[in-house]
């Protein structure tokens, strides 16, 4: 078994980013291009994966998935965004 941690990154248009991380444990290993399916995500909505980097001395495999871009959002507008993602069991490692 080894940890997956699940990465989204969140960003404005003005260059603000944070990310948002959930992890799994799991025998299977995620690659580029498998799907994620979150309730987070809304109903029925898939992520693919774009990048995966293995820490095997962490026992951890991080699964990059695309970073949301949030048009004309500020400060408050990216914590509300991650914020929404904590209330589906998301973790906010290092909030702004």
């Amino acid at each position: 078994m080894i940890d997956i941690v699940i990465v989204q990154p969140i960003a404005t248009s003005s260059g603000l980013s944070t990310q948002v991380v959930r992890t799994f444990e799991s025998k299977m290993m995620p690659q580029v291009g498998h799907k994620i399916r979150d309730r987070s995500f809304g109903h029925d909505v898939d992520r693919a994966i774009e990048d995966v980097v293995i820490d095997y001395v962490a026992d951890e495999c991080y699964a990059y998935l695309p970073v949301i871009t949030l048009e004309g959002a500020d400060k408050e507008g990216l914590r509300d965004y991650a914020r929404e993602y904590e209330r589906h069991g998301w973790e906010w490692p290092r909030q702004i």
